[in-house]
């Protein structure tokens, strides 16, 4: 049975995640990639491995979002007189639409704030630099689409690496967990390799 994400490409589904987790989480270039991949005897040619990248990294997004509701997981242990009655964020509209949704779901105090106060953000605003470093790395954007389609495979992979799906995985330990977090990976593409 062949697995439609990856109907029609002329190689194994374990390749094209391998380049989308690789280039997704290091500061390689395509080229890079590419020459890894031939050490291994796969030629694959760097533009290949960027096509696979903007048009895997959306569906990846799009598959992490289910397992990813920061807010709802965080809330869902606690009753409403524990909840917090102020939450900082920076001002992106999306954390103002999520915590009014939470608010009219029940699933958040009415009466919890919204902050916006720059100061207070930075220590979260830090965590971005690895991904501004891996931005630096492809040396720039020429392509608005393509560049949103980078950047979501760079901030899901960065969600993957950082262990905020290990709540998925089968077994957490110390040393199987970068094993763990690939075979998470190649689940939501209904993709199963057997590691020896």
């Amino acid at each position: 049975m062949t697995n439609s994400h990856f109907k029609w490409k002329h190689f194994a589904p374990e390749i094209i995640l391998w380049c989308l987790r690789w280039y997704g989480s290091t500061s390689m270039s395509y080229a890079n990639l590419s020459d890894m991949l031939a050490e291994r005897g796969i030629s694959v040619n760097r533009s290949t491995i960027y096509r696979w990248f903007i048009e895997y990294s959306p569906k990846l997004r799009k598959k992490l979002r289910h397992n990813y509701q920061f807010l709802k997981r965080c809330l869902r242990y606690y009753d409403e007189e524990q909840h917090p009655k102020t939450l900082n964020t920076d001002k992106h509209s999306s954390y103002a639409n999520a915590i009014a949704r939470l608010k009219k779901e029940g699933r958040l105090r009415a009466d919890v704030e919204q902050w916006q106060v720059k100061c207070l953000n930075n220590g979260i605003e830090s965590d971005h630099t690895p991904i501004k470093k891996l931005v630096v790395a492809t040396g720039g954007f020429k392509i608005r689409k393509r560049a949103w389609s980078t950047i979501q495979g760079f901030e899901s992979l960065r969600m993957l690496n950082k262990g905020q799906f290990d709540f998925w995985l089968r077994n957490n330990k110390r040393k199987t967990i970068a094993r763990e977090r690939s075979a998470f990976l190649n689940r939501l593409f209904n993709v199963e390799v057997i590691f020896k």
